[in-house]
């Protein structure tokens, strides 16, 4: 009886022991095939409800595998605690609802649980469904579907999906069809695996107790004929994604002639710190682009460095015609005000002040070389200055003269880190906002022209939300066929995780 009870716990442990080792530090995708069978197979076949197993399994992969998230800022814990409990949902609603489709129910008084009970759906309808509709399938949607749902749900957030764990193959051929469905399809597949793999393993376990002592090739007949629709469904999409992904990944390419040269550190870095640990960061950048760009035997187009770096303290400012001075700077009877053209004639001084530090860096960069100055695409703050006061994680494209020719600004804000909901709405809790957590959202793509390639910038989180460059690159199809971005240059920041996987 105790063994019968633990049994939804072996299952849920073994599930996310299984999706853990095919992540960051491990790297063994090969289990991504079969890292769902475990929960499958149990759900559609025993009557134990086993939902706090699963939510509680499920709770603890995501607060390990995200645990990154908590060195940013102590605060962060909290959220990070919040997002654990928030994604933990959804697997528990797949087994529910796979649960309810196969037709296994909590039992009732009166009531054998372990045969399965068509009326659970009100109506006998569904039973015919399931006899025509193979559960491989539905499996796959009912996963898919919660996928997509926490993508674009309160913002949404594509982070651990499964479709991420193959993201380790040697030879990445099953992986080319996220061009055609994204991470969907390859979640999709791994299901249909998943639920291949446990019927295999079911109806071994059942073939070879009900003959005992049988010859093997006996029981190779049962199983078989046990797969004899989720085996086939799952070959034939695994080869199908195959093939695929050994055309795509022998289309023919051409040399850019550009080279891009990526800068990063093992910086230590934290919402809060102070101007002079900021300025201290940047001269660290600055010193190994001069080295790395000095030493390079050929011409460097643009250096890359990483989001938030190349502000050291110092953001790009910018005065739309609209401008109004801020209510802090205005004075209100509280000490000197500032007029419109004071404020105009100090964010020209700052974008001055800015161009000289990059000419600088620039120079050196170049020095003793017989290579003209790289441009430069980095993490920077951006403030706006308009109606009012607008602050953004950004991204600027500054020419090899120095100017800053382009601007992004991200358009996908980190929640409760970057942005907290309803603080607009509720005002007295600014109050307990660290500094850096109030930032505003971009809106759009914008395209850096660097030499003869163009550019699609997309920064940190954004990339943990596919849709956001993917509805970059639809919007900009949409305006200019002709003019889509060649490469797509993602800049995040390895030291808000310190050294978490």
């Amino acid at each position: 009886m105790k063994l019968r009870r633990s049994r939804p716990w072996a299952v849920a442990v073994a599930t996310v022991v299984l999706l853990y080792l095919t992540g960051p530090g491990f790297d063994l995708w090969p289990l991504a095939f079969i890292a769902l069978s475990p929960l499958i197979g149990w759900a559609r076949t025993s009557p134990q409800s086993g939902r706090l197993a699963v939510y509680v399994s499920f709770f603890a992969y995501y607060l390990v595998s995200l645990q990154g998230l908590r060195y940013a800022h102590p605060l962060m814990v909290f959220p990070l605690l919040a997002l654990a409990a928030y994604l933990a949902i959804y697997p528990l609603l797949f087994v529910v609802l796979l649960r309810r489709w196969s037709g296994i129910g909590d039992p009732r008084p009166g009531v054998d649980a372990t045969k399965p009970r068509p009326e659970i759906w009100g109506t006998e309808i569904w039973a015919t469904w399931r006899a025509r509709v193979p559960t491989s399938l539905v499996a796959a949607v009912l996963w898919v579907g919660g996928e997509w749902v926490r993508n674009y749900f309160a913002t949404g957030i594509s982070v651990l999906m499964l479709g991420h764990s193959l993201a380790g193959m040697s030879t990445p051929t099953i992986i080319q069809m996220v061009d055609l469905f994204g991470t969907y399809g390859v979640s999709f597949v791994l299901v249909l695996t998943s639920v291949a793999a446990a019927d295999g393993w079911r109806w071994c376990v059942q073939r070879r107790a009900a003959i005992p002592g049988s010859h093997p090739a006996n029981r190779w007949v049962g199983l078989c004929a046990s797969w004899q629709t989720s085996l086939p469904i799952a070959l034939v999409a695994v080869v199908a994604a195959h093939f695929y992904g050994v055309v795509t990944l022998a289309y023919p390419t051409r040399d850019s002639g550009a080279t891009w040269m990526l800068i990063g550190r093992d910086e230590q870095t934290e919402y809060q710190q102070d101007l002079s640990r900021e300025q201290e960061i940047f001269s660290e950048f600055a010193r190994q682009s001069i080295s790395a760009v000095s030493r390079s035997a050929t011409p460097v187009d643009v250096v890359v460095w990483p989001e938030s770096m190349l502000s050291g303290g110092q953001p790009w400012y910018i005065a739309e015609e609209d401008l109004a001075v801020p209510a802090e700077l205005a004075g209100e009877g509280q000490g000197p005000s500032l007029s419109v053209a004071q404020m105009r004639r100090i964010i020209t001084q700052s974008q001055d002040d800015f161009t000289r530090r990059n000419q600088d860096l620039q120079a050196a960069m170049s020095s003793g070389t017989p290579f003209p100055p790289p441009a430069i695409i980095g993490g920077c703050g951006v403030v706006r200055y308009g109606a009012g006061a607008k602050q953004y994680s950004g991204v600027v494209l500054v020419d090899p003269d120095g100017h800053v020719r382009e601007t992004y600004a991200k358009n996908h804000l980190v929640m409760f880190g970057e942005y907290i909901p309803l603080i607009k709405s509720i005002p007295w809790l600014k109050d307990f906002v660290p500094p850096g957590l109030g930032l505003d959202a971009g809106v759009g793509p914008t395209v850096f022209e660097v030499g003869k390639l163009r550019a699609l910038p997309n920064l940190c989180i954004e990339s943990a939300v596919e849709r956001i460059a993917v509805n970059h690159m639809r919007t900009l199809w949409k305006r200019d066929p002709s003019s889509l971005p060649q490469v797509i240059v993602t800049l995040t920041n390895d030291a808000w995780f310190d050294n978490s996987a």
